[in-house]
């Protein structure tokens, strides 16, 4: 048995709960792997990744099936969901998916959606740029090409991290929330080029089907060789 940490250092837990706390819905845990008491690793680069993908979802079936307790018993109800993991689901579905993949059609991690106009709201800009007509990237092409290229489509990392189904509360100024997502990725992922990232089968747990409505579900593993840490995130949501 292989030795896996979660890290729950004060800067995680505040980055974690500012996010949450503004609206954004992705589910995030950090981790270490260390040998075990016989000084083994993981045989390869699948297998660690697979632990920490059985990880991240048994924490958050935990959490969900903890809430759904607890609301049962102030409701006095007999009946509420019992969420498990299905591992024969889980356990061979891990797919390595590149950079550009895992980001999806915003991977240049520089496109906002507009807020402040009404002739520009739902528009996409450059985060650095002034959110007018002028400067409008013509996102459905991005998003075409996105999906020619990736049809499985396993990724979209930003989307999911920007656009919640209720919104993310960063301020309506797009180079505000551009350089938020920045910061938030910078901390958790330090060099964008060297991260590895496994996308996961999103049948393995009822706690994904909320986002099969419409929204998106989204589960993946990632590692990060600057800080030798992996990083277990997921997303399912509904309006």
């Amino acid at each position: 048995m292989v030795n896996i940490q979660e890290i729950e250092s004060e800067e995680i837990k505040k980055r974690i709960a500012d996010f949450d706390n503004k609206g954004g819905v992705l589910r995030m845990s950090v981790f270490k792997i260390g040998k075990n008491y016989v000084g083994e690793l993981p045989a390869d680069e699948y297998a660690a990744h697979l632990i920490v993908a059985r990880q991240t979802v048994e924490k958050f079936n935990y959490e969900a099936n903890l809430h759904w307790n607890k609301v049962a018993a102030r409701n006095s109800r007999n009946n509420y969901p019992f969420l498990k993991t299905d591992f024969d689901l889980l356990d061979n579905s891990g797919v390595k998916i590149n950079l550009e993949h895992f980001l999806g059609p915003y991977f240049d991690l520089e496109v906002m959606r507009g807020k402040l106009r009404n002739d520009t709201l739902n528009a996409y800009f450059p985060f650095d740029s002034e959110e007018t007509l002028a400067n409008k990237v013509d996102i459905n092409s991005r998003r075409e090409i996105y999906r020619k290229k990736y049809p499985e489509n396993k990724g979209s990392f930003i989307y999911a991290f920007m656009e919640p189904p209720y919104s993310i509360r960063l301020g309506k100024d797009i180079k505000q929330r551009g350089e938020y997502l920045l910061d938030f990725m910078n901390f958790f992922f330090d060099d964008l080029n060297t991260i590895e990232v496994y996308a996961w089968n999103t049948e393995c747990s009822e706690i994904f089907d909320a986002g099969k409505e419409w929204w998106g579900s989204y589960f993946w593993t990632v590692y990060n060789p600057v800080k030798n840490r992996y990083i277990g995130i997921l997303a399912s949501e509904t309006d």
